[in-house]
């Protein structure tokens, strides 16, 4: 298999190569692990294919928060100017390990202001009314992060409080691609030179310079956006899954009194083949 860092000629790789292979190589892992939950559950060995299922949520969430730019990898340079628009520096994946969730929880919280600073300036374009509008959810958002924060993660104990859940995340795939088609609606209706002339602005307010001589394609810009609203949903929805196959990592391996035996009477084993269904549907759609 061809090296992540070069290629055949012993050229480097250009940097959004080395980062989509990387999240790629994320994905695949993932896949694999997801793979041998359902043979280890079929052989009736829940513990392990517990531990396997969280597992592969877990490179599946790594591999969408590097497709987003939250996290990077050591193979790509990191570019500093993400810092001064994100509001934090992007971390290596093993920086968030077992914590996902509260991980990303705490790089959203030190965003928050940065997109208040784009929001704040949005709303002195023709953009203004939906801006403020979406500024206000913005606002709301800070006391519901906080109060997730303080959120102790751990194992559901009923059946129907984690089928409620399952319920919850397979909504939220089914509304994906209306989301996406939306999107794509709402990008028809923008004025290309507008949209390109407010761009210019935001990164100004970052501190850089911008060439406007030569703005880039609003085709091309546009492609991508519908792409990574997609991925961000995914990101968020695999990270938000995280909270509650996380508490299975430590306890499928070191089992303890506390917790019992994953037998089939475990709300998680009565409710596994729902879990790999929502992580199979998120690596589909990540590709």
């Amino acid at each position: 298999m061809e090296s992540v860092r070069s290629n055949y000629a012993g050229e480097s790789l250009p940097q959004r190569d080395v980062k989509d292979e990387v999240v790629r190589n994320w994905l695949s892992a993932s896949a694999i692990d997801l793979e041998s939950a359902k043979v280890l559950y079929d052989h009736k060995l829940f513990a392990s294919s517990l531990y396997h299922l969280q597992q592969s949520n877990e490179k599946l969430a790594k591999g969408l928060l590097l497709s987003i730019g939250i996290l990077t990898s050591k193979m790509a340079k990191k570019d500093l100017r993400v810092k001064s628009i994100l509001g934090f520096q992007p971390k290596q994946p093993a920086s968030y390990r077992h914590r996902t969730l509260p991980s990303l929880l705490s790089d959203v919280e030190k965003s928050v202001p940065s997109i208040e600073g784009f929001l704040a300036l949005l709303e002195t374009t023709e953009f203004g009314p939906r801006i403020a509008e979406f500024h206000e959810t913005i606002r709301k958002s800070k006391k519901g992060v906080l109060k997730l924060k303080k959120k102790p993660f751990a194992l559901i104990k009923t059946t129907e409080q984690l089928d409620k859940e399952i319920r919850g995340a397979q909504a939220i795939l089914d509304a994906v691609d209306q989301a996406t088609n939306k999107m794509n609606q709402e990008l028809e209706k923008l004025d290309p030179a507008e949209a390109v002339r407010v761009a210019a602005l935001l990164v100004k307010k970052t501190g850089f310079k911008v060439d406007t001589s030569q703005p880039p394609s609003f085709d091309k810009i546009k492609a991508g956006i519908v792409p990574t609203l997609r991925l961000t949903i995914l990101a968020t929805l695999s990270a938000a899954m995280a909270s509650l196959l996380d508490p299975l990592e430590s306890i499928t391996r070191y089992p303890d009194a506390q917790h019992g035996s994953f037998d089939e009477s475990n709300p998680y084993v009565m409710h596994f083949k729902g879990l790999c269904d929502i992580v199979a549907r998120c690596i589909e759609k990540s590709r």
